[in-house]
């Protein structure tokens, strides 16, 4: 029998209170180890507060936090130690050499000075900056300060990572690459917690998603438990070689289709909601084969993070009006 992958990040009925202010409310959530966990939601939700308190940052008002066995809140010199934290907006020290800059932290790590040159060696291949190690941190562009940023937090080695908008002031490219050093982490075993604004980030990255509002969670789990349990309806994206009208009123008679709109200019290509099951997706491929129209490519959009932040968001709007 598999061993059951550890759960090293645990949050249970956690509240946050400034003043009478409620920040944090219940929340409850889990990760596994090496789990690429996204944490989103509007401004207000209560991320940057959820995650300064795993940090060791704030004191909660009720409720734990476990980082492995190790309550955060009773051992937090032990629980900063597996800890890596990069918050959002986070100062470079301008005066520093990049290569002194993690030395710095490695050494407030705990880390000796033969560890410290071994660790920051390792942090500044991993990140790629060994060719950047003796300029001047006010030199590097900003996507090389976030590069610097990511090694001095990863210097010590940590197993838990919190980062909170690590791809702001990013360019494409190096999204991308931060991107797959973040995966090169987890595949390593590092668990991460990441929160970000830009939800196309998270789309290929994260292995599960939490939603928050209000100070709690609406919604964990992974994109595609999270579409399955919430909504029956899927959408098919149809193209065809020529514009035809005729796929407007099949759309309209056809029981389980809805919603139907071009999504170019030259009304070749087409995305509709289906609600019906595969056998029935089958036969609707079917009726437009038949009816002529020549189909180029029919298929089923991946589910976005955009798409189920807007449903899930639309639907509690709803429910707070009923109550």
């Amino acid at each position: 029998m598999q061993s059951k992958t550890p759960q090293m990040i645990k949050v249970q009925d956690l509240k946050i209170h400034y003043g009478e202010f409620v920040a944090v409310n219940n929340l409850s959530f889990s990760v596994k180890q090496g789990t690429i966990f996204g944490l989103i939601g509007p401004n207000g939700a209560g991320k940057t507060t959820t995650i300064k308190a795993m940090a060791t940052l704030l004191e909660p008002t009720y409720g734990e936090i476990l980082i492995g066995d190790t309550s955060v809140l009773h051992e937090p010199e032990k629980a900063r130690r597996m800890l890596g934290y990069m918050p959002d907006f986070p100062p470079v020290y301008d005066d520093l050499r990049v290569e002194e800059f993690c030395d710095l932290f490695a050494q407030a790590y705990g880390q000796t000075k033969s560890q410290s040159k071994q660790k920051v060696e390792d942090a500044l291949a991993r990140t790629d900056l060994l060719d950047k190690r003796k300029e001047f941190c006010r030199s590097l562009s900003r996507g090389m300060k976030q590069r610097a940023l990511l090694a001095k937090t990863i210097v010590h080695d940590p197993t838990i990572m919190l980062l909170d908008e690590p791809g702001a002031n990013l360019d494409p490219k190096a999204r991308i690459e931060m991107r797959n050093l973040l995966r090169e982490l987890a595949n390593d075993g590092k668990t991460i917690l990441i929160s970000s604004h830009v939800l196309t980030e998270l789309q290929d990255l994260c292995d599960e998603i939490g939603m928050m509002k209000n100070g709690e969670m609406v919604v964990t789990g992974s994109i595609e438990e999270i579409t399955r349990d919430r909504s029956s309806s899927r959408i098919i994206e149809i193209e065809l070689i020529q514009p035809s009208a005729r796929i407007e009123e099949i759309a309209v008679e056809w029981p389980t289709t809805s919603n139907l709109s071009p999504i170019n200019n030259s009304s070749t290509l087409f995305e509709i909601s289906h609600s019906g099951d595969k056998n029935d997706l089958s036969k609707f491929l079917s009726k437009l084969v038949e009816e002529k129209l020549e189909v180029v490519s029919f298929s089923t959009r991946k589910s976005k993070v955009e798409d189920l932040f807007m449903e899930i968001d639309s639907s509690n709007q709803e429910e707070a009006k009923e109550s």
